[in-house]
């Protein structure tokens, strides 16, 4: 400011660090007491170890990141890789594809279900499906099944290898178009949806949902009536709302506050689903959270929402969250896992809490909503204390961007971390780092106002492959 003032060139250091105890002859002085031989105990530390959050000149300058920057630096926190274990096979397969197939029954369908029940559509309905015929459509699904086992148990070439294959099937297939098995075709491009959440060098998680979306519009009448359907649709949904949750709201986007219809609450919809984590009543609350965020983000053409009926809309939706009822509801089978109602019961309430926080990340600040951000996300740790892993990278990561306290972070990137490690997914190494660069720009923020309303849409390269939160 000086050398503008005098209109001389400067020759200074740009940023430069200065210490409050250390006189520099141009601010007035200050009476600090330092103790450097007692500040050390006062720190938060992680198991006994001091942890940083280092916050450098381009997040000063607000510099947006890309995919590749985010997996690159997450990778190198939390890379870790397993052999598959030997195991009997299947049969009428060659050994190494039926090694494969067994690991996927056993671990990977398990893992990615909070209700191993008789419901379990990644083992019971996608297994069947796939060795059911020999055409392309359903090869294209065992080849895409395959490739998720083989990365998941640490084999990233032949990985790499069945998703080759299982791609060109599937567009085999689809150029064929006489007669094609859709269910399996659809079924694929789902398969392919969660290959892209597990490895994080993969960016066409929403390429695979968009074709998926396609094929299910294609499904005859007689093939949404199979059982299977069901689980698909859920499996779509699921995905589709957050893929909305990710990308940012289009300014072309006629969506009005009047258009959004809440779902009905009924026995049905307050049941929880495995696949979800949470009921579908919620899952849908939360689509129409993503309505309203588009509804309300400022765009050229369009005129805002009025005040009123925004608060009215918060309210209605606060509601009906404060009152939601999620019932477990278990069919155990012959081949049913290990079922933990209050594994069950605790990730439902996280996504519960995690709406609301979304909720109030979009609505109008005031004293009274950030009170109850505050309790929220304060309920909301507990939570997360009590889980031995978190397999919902949703709720972990709002209620992550919340997290002010070095207390609560500590805690947080711990829970992140042993997510990773135990479910060795890539998608957590995206969190992770995203994680990271909120809590520099809240930190830089906090002097200002509005510091809390960070948009992490905002820090990403536009054009960057968007994270899924799967």
């Amino acid at each position: 400011m000086n050398c503008t003032r005098s209109k001389r060139t400067c020759k200074g250091y740009g940023l430069k660090l200065a210490w409050p105890d250390k006189f520099d002859g141009r601010r007035k002085q200050k009476r600090w007491n330092a103790e450097p031989e007692n500040s050390a105990t006062r720190y938060v530390t992680r198991g006994g170890k001091f942890a940083f959050l280092n916050t450098a000149f381009e997040d000063i300058e607000g510099k947006k990141v890309g995919w590749g920057e985010l997996a690159r630096r997450g990778e190198e926190e939390m890379g870790i890789r397993v052999e598959v274990p030997r195991t009997l096979s299947f049969l009428r397969l060659g050994d190494g594809e039926a090694e494969l197939l067994r690991y996927y029954d056993s671990v990977v369908a398990r893992m990615i279900t909070t209700i191993d029940d008789d419901t379990n559509g990644f083992r019971l309905d996608l297994i069947p499906m796939a060795l059911s015929a020999s055409d392309s459509p359903s090869q294209s699904l065992l080849q895409a099944t395959l490739a998720l086992s083989s990365f998941h148990a640490g084999r990233e070439e032949e990985a790499l290898s069945h998703k080759v294959k299982a791609i060109k099937l599937l567009s085999d297939s689809l150029q064929q178009n006489s007669g094609a098995n859709r269910m399996a075709q659809f079924s694929t491009c789902m398969m392919l949806c969660v290959y892209s959440v597990f490895d994080s060098s993969d960016t066409t998680w929403n390429m695979h949902l968009q074709g998926a979306k396609s094929l299910k519009s294609s499904c005859c009448k007689f093939e949404q009536e199979y059982p299977a359907f069901v689980f698909l649709n859920y499996w779509l949904e699921y995905h589709d709302v957050f893929s909305a949750y990710s990308y940012p709201a289009q300014t072309s986007s006629e969506q009005r506050l009047s258009d959004i219809i809440l779902p009905e609450s009924t026995p049905a919809t307050q049941k929880i689903i495995g696949l979800l984590g949470c009921s579908t009543e919620l899952l849908r609350i939360i689509s129409c959270i993503n309505q309203f965020r588009v509804a309300v983000t400022p765009a050229k053409n369009r005129t805002p929402p009025p005040y009123s009926s925004t608060v009215e809309f918060v309210f209605t939706v606060r509601e009906r969250l404060v009152d939601l009822r999620q019932e477990i509801l278990v069919q155990p089978g012959e081949t049913s896992g290990t079922i933990s109602h209050t594994r069950i019961t605790l990730t439902a309430e996280l996504y519960r809490l995690a709406a609301l926080l979304y909720l109030y990340r979009n609505a109008p600040s005031g004293s009274d909503t950030d009170i109850e951000v505050r309790e929220y996300s304060k309920q909301g740790l507990v939570i997360l204390e009590q889980m031995d892993v978190c397999t919902s990278p949703w709720p972990l990561f709002i209620l992550a961007c919340n997290a002010c306290s070095d207390t609560d972070r500590i805690k947080v990137m711990r829970i992140i971390e042993e997510g990773g490690t135990e479910r060795r997914v890539g998608n957590y190494q995206i969190i992770r780092s995203l994680v990271q660069k909120v809590w520099k720009q809240h930190d830089l923020r906090a002097d200002g106002k509005g510091g809390g309303r960070i948009d992490w849409r905002d820090l990403i390269e536009v054009g960057s492959t968007m994270p899924s939160f799967i």
